[in-house]
């Protein structure tokens, strides 16, 4: 079990890892999709709502900024807390010790996909109306991965 554990815990850092370094090398995809949700683009567009857009580049980048760099905190973490788990692995205090840094990393990527995009982007913003740019299926699955790894990685071994 603390191998699947670890094994879990590295898979959520590969994916950050993954998820930073394509916002980082497509950062103009990155942007342009930020720039989107938070300029409410594709929304239905309702003049009481559309106050909420914002369209400064500095604030966009700002936005991309954050999450690119909570993606990038959350997989360094990960991937310690991973290793110091495998290194902690033959015994049941050294690797109990070892899950803080794993259970930071899976709360930095839980607060990003949850709060970045199920709160902000979703609701303030209300990406749900957009069919163009609606990543929030696939931030919840990295949510809900985050929050299941956590638990799992609760239990006794």
């Amino acid at each position: 079990m603390r191998i699947i554990k670890t094994l879990l815990v590295a898979g959520m850092a590969l994916m950050l890892t993954l998820a930073a370094f394509g916002n980082i090398t497509m950062s103009d995809g990155g942007y342009g999709a930020v720039q989107g949700a938070i300029g409410m683009q594709t929304t239905f567009q309702h003049p009481n709502a559309m106050w909420r857009a914002i369209e400064s580049p500095m604030l966009i980048w700002l936005a991309f900024g954050l999450i690119v760099l909570c993606e990038t905190a959350g997989a360094v973490l990960c991937w310690i807390g991973a290793a110091r788990m495998w290194q902690g692995r033959a015994s049941k205090e050294q690797f109990a010790a070892a899950k803080a840094t794993a259970y930071l990393g899976l709360g930095v990527a839980a607060c990003l996909y949850f709060i970045g995009f199920l709160v902000i982007a979703q609701e303030y913003f209300l990406m749900w109306q957009s069919t163009e740019l609606n990543v929030l299926q696939d931030a919840f699955r990295f949510f809900a991965s985050a929050v299941l790894i956590s638990l799992w990685l609760n239990t006794d071994d």
